[in-house]
């Protein structure tokens, strides 16, 4: 799965795919030999970016990323 470079380094496409492919932030640690902290604040800085605030924000993120990527795939 690939997603718009100018929206997502390569570490924050890894993380996206895998939030994508229904990984929680443990098992997105494990799998990218990271620290669970640091996988929490790079979905802060996500959340952060795209202006998601409140909700279920893992899910409201994975949507726009999914949409997004439909979207580039499809022009």
């Amino acid at each position: 799965m690939s997603h718009d470079v100018e929206l997502l380094n390569t570490r924050e496409q890894m993380i996206v795919d895998l939030l994508l492919q229904g990984c929680d932030n443990e098992d997105i640690a494990r799998q990218l030999n990271m620290k669970l902290r640091t996988v929490k604040a790079y979905f802060k800085r996500l959340f952060t970016r795209f202006g998601i605030t409140d909700g279920v924000k893992r899910v409201k993120l994975a949507t726009l990323l999914y949409r997004r990527q439909l979207e580039a795939e499809a022009a």
